[in-house]
C-alpha cells in the first residue's frame, strides 16, 4: 500500500500545485478556464486520437479485459439511471450526479501507470481509453440532452451534440484509424504527438485549479452520493466485471484502478455547455478528487495481484 501511495503522490502534488496557483492568484480562475477549454477542444482530442490509433489490440487478454470494463461501465450506467427517481424535478442536478458516477479521469491514473503496473498495465489503460471515453461521452451527452436545462431534445439534436463533441471525435477518429490499420500520418502524427504530450500535465493541473470547496458544502447529499458511487462502487464493479469476463489478475487490477479514479473535469465543461448543474458538477469533481487521495491507493493496493 505504501508503494502505491508513493507512485500516486507526484500526480496528487500536481493537483495541489494547480489549486495553489489559482488560489494565490498567480493565474486567475478565468485564465485556467481558458486553458482547460483549450485542452478540451485541442489537447485532449489529440491525445485520445494518438492513444486510440496506436493501441495494440492483439494481446490474448485484450478481449476479456475490454469486455470486462465495458460491462462494468454498463453496470454503472444502469445503477446511475436507476437512481433517477430520487431527483424528481431536479433534472440538471441529476445529470451532474450521473456524470460524477460514470466519468473517470484517466489522466490521473495514466500519469502513474508505468510505475504502478509496469509497461503491461500502461498498455491496458491505453486500450481502455478510446472505447471508454467514446462510449461514456456519448451516454453523458444523451443524458444531458434528455434531463438538462434544455431537456426533451430530439434525437437529431442529441446526435448533433454527439457529433460536435471533441472528445468523441478524437476517440472515433483514432479507433477508425486503428480499424483500417493506419498509424502513421507523417508530420501530422508528430504534431498530434506533441499536443498529446502536453495534455496529461495540463489536465491534472486544471483539475487542481478547478477545485471548489464552497460548492461541496452547498450540496452535500448529492455530492456524497456521486462520490460514493464513483470511488467505492465503481472500483468494485469494474474489478468484478473484468474478473468474471476472464481477464488476468493484472488486467483486473487495472480495471479497479480505472474505477477508482475521480470524476473527469471535462464533465464541468459539458455541464456548462449543455444545461447541466455546473456548480454541482464542480462540487462533485472537487469531492471525488480530494477523497481519491485516500481511496485510490486502497482500491489499487487491494486489487494488485
Amino acid at each position: 500500500m505504501t508503494e502505491v501511495i508513493g507512485e500516486l503522490l507526484p500526480v496528487f502534488i500536481l493537483i495541489v500545485i494547480g489549486y495553489v496557483v489559482r488560489w494565490r492568484g498567480i493565474i486567475s480562475a478565468e485564465a485556467f478556464g481558458q486553458v482547460n477549454r483549450f485542452g478540451y477542444f485541442i489537447l485532449y482530442p489529440a491525445f485520445l486520437f494518438t492513444l486510440s490509433s496506436q493501441a495494440d489490440l492483439t494481446g490474448a487478454d485484450t478481449g476479456p479485459f475490454l469486455i470486462g470494463i465495458l460491462a462494468g461501465v454498463a453496470a454503472m450506467v444502469a445503477i446511475s439511471l436507476a437512481i433517477r427517481p430520487l431527483f424528481r424535478e431536479e433534472g440538471p442536478a441529476y445529470t451532474s450526479v450521473f456524470q460524477g458516477a460514470v466519468r473517470w479521469n484517466g489522466f490521473v491514473l495514466l500519469a502513474a501507470a508505468p510505475m504502478l503496473y509496469g509497461p503491461e498495465g500502461f498498455h491496458y489503460i491505453g486500450i481502455a481509453f478510446g472505447p471508454m471515453v467514446l462510449i461514456v461521452n456519448m451516454i453523458c451527452v444523451t443524458v444531458l440532452a434528455r434531463w438538462g436545462a434544455g431537456h426533451g431534445a430530439s434525437w437529431r439534436a442529441i446526435l448533433d451534440q454527439i457529433i460536435a463533441n471533441p472528445l468523441i471525435l478524437g476517440c472515433a477518429a483514432g479507433l477508425a484509424a486503428q480499424g483500417v490499420g493506419v498509424r502513421d500520418f507523417g508530420p501530422a502524427s508528430d504534431v498530434l504527438d506533441l499536443l498529446g504530450q502536453a495534455a496529461m500535465p495540463i489536465a491534472v493541473l486544471c483539475v487542481g485549479a478547478g477545485l471548489d470547496f464552497k460548492a461541496v458544502r452547498a450540496a452535500r447529499f448529492k455530492v456524497a452520493l456521486a462520490t460514493g458511487m464513483r470511488l467505492i462502487l465503481a472500483p468494485i464493479v469494474l474489478w468484478s466485471a473484468a474478473t468474471l469476463c476472464g481477464a488476468s489478475p493484472l488486467a483486473a487490477a487495472v480495471a479497479a484502478g480505472i474505477g477508482s479514479t475521480p470524476t473527469a473535469a471535462a464533465g464541468y465543461t459539458l455541464a456548462r455547455e449543455m444545461g447541466g448543474d455546473a456548480q454541482l458538477m464542480a462540487a462533485i469533481i472537487t469531492a471525488t478528487t480530494i477523497v481519491s487521495f485516500i481511496t485510490m491507493p486502497i482500491a489499487i493496493g487491494l486489487a494488485m495481484p
